[in-house]
């Protein structure tokens, strides 16, 4: 009896090792997660971008080819972006065609005067670049090569934005720089005369912006 309580228990033993051996290990997952987004940017342009010399007398305008300089203008711009992402535009002249110094990329035009005349142009800087609060270079090329400054003259078809080495865009999410507007009025001769009447000054510029990682 005692050897068959024996074998039993030995039975048993051997039942509940296997068992055991086939019993599913505790297991745990992993996850990687996260969201690809494209950024989506609000450009706060000041007094809706524009830029009013207000009403300027006729007598500024000098006879034949000399030039007058007008006081320029600082506004500061901001755009904000709702991810971490780079930023740069590219200036686009409307007024091209009535730009007085002609053929050169960082004039812009400023509307005409006495039919076919030319009131003169504009040219315009960015500069005091600031990325998420601190102090950012800034850049104007036609390529992914270029060098950081302080101040850069913002130019027809070529890309302008904020860069914290050479070749190297600043990543963040809020973007300030100042944009400093500076008119030259034509003289009688570009004007194609005297001025005899009102005329508006008129220099339009598109600021394509792109933006991501």
């Amino acid at each position: 009896m005692k050897k068959q309580l024996a074998k039993i228990t030995v039975l048993s033993s051997l039942i509940f090792g296997i068992n055991a051996a086939n019993a599913e290990a505790p297991t745990a997952e992993l996850k990687v997660i996260g969201t690809l987004t494209v950024p989506s940017c609000t450009v706060n342009a000041p007094d809706d971008g524009v830029y009013d010399f207000g009403k300027l007398s006729s007598s500024l305008i000098k006879s034949g080819a000399t030039t007058t300089a007008l006081t320029p203008i600082t506004k500061n711009w901001t755009v904000n972006c709702d991810a971490e992402t780079y930023l740069n535009f590219t200036p686009v002249d409307n007024r091209a065609a009535s730009s007085a110094n002609t053929g050169v990329a960082t004039s812009f035009g400023m509307g005409n005067v006495n039919g076919t005349g030319k009131i003169g142009y504009y040219t315009a800087q960015i500069k005091n670049g600031t990325v998420d609060g601190k102090v950012s270079n800034v850049f104007s090329s036609v390529n992914s090569t270029f060098t950081a400054t302080t101040v850069a003259n913002l130019t027809t078809g070529m890309r302008t934005g904020w860069s914290s080495a050479a070749n190297t865009q600043s990543v963040g999410k809020v973007f300030t720089a100042d944009i400093t507007v500076s008119p030259i009025l034509g003289g009688t001769t570009v004007m194609a005369g005297p001025i005899t009447e009102d005329a508006e000054i008129d220099g339009s510029m598109t600021m394509n912006f792109a933006f991501g990682i």
